[in-house]
């Protein structure tokens, strides 16, 4: 029986939530990525900085300033080939 070659993709990170900074923190799913706060919304003004860590390219950084209570959700710029957590820090 002949078989046929079958390309396959790099597996995709399943996902999750990374580091928690003044109840906000940066979620990724496979290759896609966001910035979120709890449902209390963000601590403190400020503005949080998240960093995606992507697989087999350079990772991809998006800085969101928030108001005290925001609950926004900012979609960061997606990796091409999967997104291996994200580290989110906070600056005054």
């Amino acid at each position: 029986m002949g078989g046929a070659a079958v390309a396959v993709a790099p597996q995709a990170s399943a996902g999750g939530d990374g580091n928690k900074v003044h109840n906000c923190f940066g979620r990724w799913y496979n290759t896609d990525w966001d910035q979120r706060c709890g449902s209390l919304g963000a601590n403190y003004t400020g503005t949080y900085v998240s960093t995606a860590n992507c697989s087999f390219e350079p990772d991809n950084t998006m800085e969101q300033w928030r108001r005290m209570g925001s609950t926004a959700v900012y979609n960061g710029h997606d990796c091409d080939w999967s997104a291996a957590g994200v580290q989110t820090y906070f600056y005054e």
